[in-house]
């Protein structure tokens, strides 16, 4: 009985440390940029205030970054980030290339202690995609069809 008690204090202690440690901001929606290739491999992180469920793209917009879409998918797709890839590469007509892209990534607030959150692809469009407050947004250039997640 003893070990049982002891254990379970040490679950406690644990989830408590836990939750003192990561202490996460409640208020902001961190954005992770990769420029890969297009940028000697620069990388951007800002964390950004936002009041409840918000557009990605309302996010980047308020963060400065100017997303372009794809004339024929719109703003679904992004083609180019701040101008990157320029027209001579990139012509933003119809879906780029699987071998260079902008792939956008998100990684949801970890609610559960015991869950841990992971990166994933957002699964719709990114003038679909809302953040909540502790969630992340990534945008990662893929060059030669390889994506370095964060």
């Amino acid at each position: 009985m003893k070990k049982a008690t002891t254990a379970t204090i040490a679950v406690f202690l644990i989830i408590g440390g836990f939750f003192i440690i990561s202490k996460p901001d409640n208020n902001c929606v961190n954005v992770y940029i990769d420029y890969g290739s297009l940028k000697n491999n620069a990388k951007s992180t800002e964390c950004l205030n936002i009041n409840g469920k918000t557009n990605a793209l309302e996010i980047l917009n308020k963060a400065n970054y100017k997303i372009e879409g794809t004339k024929k998918y719109g703003s679904s797709v992004v083609c180019r980030i701040n101008g990157l890839p320029d027209r001579s590469i990139e012509s933003c007509e119809t879906m780029p290339p699987s071998n260079a892209y902008w792939a956008v990534i998100i990684k949801k607030k970890q609610i559960v202690p015991f869950t841990l959150s992971e990166w994933g692809w957002a699964q719709k469009g990114i003038d679909e995609t809302y953040l909540s407050p502790g969630d992340n947004l990534g945008l990662v250039f893929s060059s030669n069809g390889e994506l370095r997640w964060p």
